[in-house]
């Protein structure tokens, strides 16, 4: 072995350090988009994204379900609720069975919105990472959900 050839477990310690930084920068970058959303304001924030992407997988939810499944807070989805009811995108109605529970649903113009979002983003996804193989995509999708696990054992 020669003094620039690392010793055993250095290349993984060094990796596994550039793999927390790149978290780090990860999240400083997902900071970053959120800043500029509100210095250029655009149609919807990302968080009601968030939120009509949960949406367009049901017919309704509840606005707790919605504010967890989007993981969002309870009362900051009540006003994005409000916004979105006021734009004409989602309609919100009481439970049948409960008049406490608020069921929240996309309207026609709200799945038409979720429609050309969802395309909108599948471009951007495919133009950022439609270059690498199943093999590469496997092995990130793994690591992200390892990441995920760590956070949430914190």
């Amino acid at each position: 072995m020669t003094a620039t050839e690392p010793v055993a477990g250095e290349r993984q310690a060094t990796t596994l350090d550039e793999l927390r930084v790149a978290m780090g920068e990860l999240f400083g970058a997902e900071r970053r988009l959120r800043g500029r959303e509100q210095q250029q304001p655009r149609d919807l924030t990302n968080s009601q994204l968030r939120a009509l992407f949960v949406l367009g997988k049901s017919v309704e939810v509840t606005a707790g379900d919605l504010a967890k499944s989007a993981d969002l807070n309870p009362a900051s989805v009540t006003a994005m609720l409000d916004q979105l009811e006021a734009s004409g995108i989602v309609e919100r109605r009481r439970a049948a069975h409960d008049r406490r529970i608020c069921m929240v649903s996309l309207t026609d113009k709200g799945r038409a919105v979720v429609d050309g979002e969802r395309v909108r983003w599948q471009a951007l996804w495919e133009a950022g990472f439609g270059d690498l193989s199943e093999p590469e995509l496997g092995a990130a999708l793994h690591v992200l959900r390892r990441m995920i696990a760590l956070l949430d054992g914190l």
